[in-house]
């Protein structure tokens, strides 16, 4: 008897139908071993994403210079003599340090940053200025304020306010000095150097006097062009050798890459695991089905039906089960990887607060149309192979044996 796909189908979906309850479990199985794929890749993938574009705010031809432990320091000196080195376009200096800014209600650990206003923009490129103006290059009390420094959001009120005044003490020290807030940014996220957010800004001048400096914490030399960031790296290190911790953009763009690859590998093959449990679940309640419809496979081959009509019936089975669990899955997993990076970012948070800071970090998943679909098909492959064992032996199910089983 010749049988058309969509009889086929039709007997596969009875099948189903008359044991809604194992099927349903069956299916649940699938959906979950789909769902981790997705939600665990995406997650890897999201933070790829994150932190490449924190690198491409900074731009390919940046190079972070910073004093190794023990070693030297770097000051103004040190940025003439590298500005000094062909192919150099400018050199921030750059000093950062932990402080304490007292609000309207308590206070908060925060990183106070001092940067030349001239070159605020060049580190922090596309920033938006939500209230207020930057601070002027010669003033030492004038600072801005990051989004989470101005809001924060577990308060339903600003903690400082533009136009007023905030006090800020160095977690070293116990000298406190009164800044008045000239500005406040537009939410960022993090880059390289810190988190924009949860940072206060003031001149260089300014950092530098207020926490007792006469040297800087980072140096970031901007090259002529990205081609020429190997050699200003090779310079600078014959003149420091390995006094300075140097890294390249196109450095950490690779160690990030490279980092994540196999993190997204690895979850993705432990998540992959429990297709592969749920697969053997399948084969099982396929044995299971095929034991209970002995009789009926009987009547199916003496009314006609041929091996390969057997054979179909059962895989289209199996095939269903995977078709449902796979789009279930995608859902549910698209659903759970928006939900982690929220967890992810309120233990990041936690985790700081312990240590008397206050940095975020924030991410979006990223799922790919390609990822999504293999996962699919794999997830149908899945189903499709667990119950081709159980379906052969049906299809080979002598008749005779079968009408006599009961």
């Amino acid at each position: 008897m010749n049988m058309r796909p969509t009889d086929i189908l039709k007997w596969g979906v009875r099948g189903i139908r008359e044991r809604k309850l194992r099927a349903a479990l069956t299916i649940l199985g699938i959906m979950v071993g789909t769902a981790a794929v997705i939600a665990l890749v995406s997650q890897t993938e999201g933070i790829q994403s994150s932190i490449l574009d924190q690198m491409n705010k900074l731009g390919p031809s940046t190079i972070s210079l910073r004093p190794a432990a023990g070693t030297v320091i770097l000051t103004e000196k040190d940025v003439n003599r590298i500005l000094q080195i062909p192919n150099v376009e400018l050199v921030i200096p750059v000093v950062t340090s932990s402080v304490r800014i007292y609000g309207t209600q308590s206070s908060r650990t925060v990183q106070l940053v001092g940067i030349d206003p001239s070159q605020f923009g060049i580190l922090i490129s596309g920033y938006e200025l939500e209230e207020g103006r930057l601070y002027q290059p010669l003033s030492y009390s004038e600072i801005v304020v990051g989004a989470n420094v101005h809001q924060p959001q577990d308060l339903t009120s600003p903690f400082v306010n533009v136009g007023q005044t905030a006090t800020i003490e160095p977690i070293s020290r116990s000298t406190r000095m009164v800044t008045s807030v000239v500005g406040s940014l537009e939410p960022y996220g993090m880059t390289a150097l810190v988190s924009v957010d949860d940072s206060i800004f003031m001149s260089l001048k300014g950092a530098s006097n207020f926490l007792g400096r006469t040297s800087y914490s980072a140096l970031f030399v901007k090259a002529v062009d990205p081609d020429a960031v190997d050699g200003v790296v090779e310079n600078i290190r014959a003149i420091y050798g390995n006094s300075l911790n140097i890294m390249t953009v196109k450095q950490i763009t690779q160690i990030v890459t490279s980092i994540t690859g196999m993190l997204t590998v690895l979850l993705g093959s432990i998540a992959a695991i429990s297709l592969f449990v749920a697969g053997l679940g399948i084969m099982n309640i396929m044995f299971v089905s095929v034991i209970e419809r002995t009789r009926e496979i009987g009547v199916l081959k003496a009314l006609g039906f041929k091996d390969r009509n057997i054979l179909a019936i059962f895989l289209s089975e199996a095939g269903a089960v995977g078709l449902v669990g796979g789009l279930l899955g995608i859902t549910v997993g698209s659903m759970i990887s928006y939900l982690m990076p929220l967890l992810v970012a309120r233990g990041f948070s936690s985790q700081s607060a312990q240590f008397g800071g206050a940095s975020s970090f924030s991410y979006l998943p990223v799922i790919r149309p390609e990822m999504a679909l293999l996962v699919f098909f794999f997830a149908i492959a899945v189903s499709l192979l667990a119950g081709l064992y159980p379906a052969r032996r049906a299809s080979k199910m002598d008749p005779v044996v079968a009408l006599r089983h009961e």
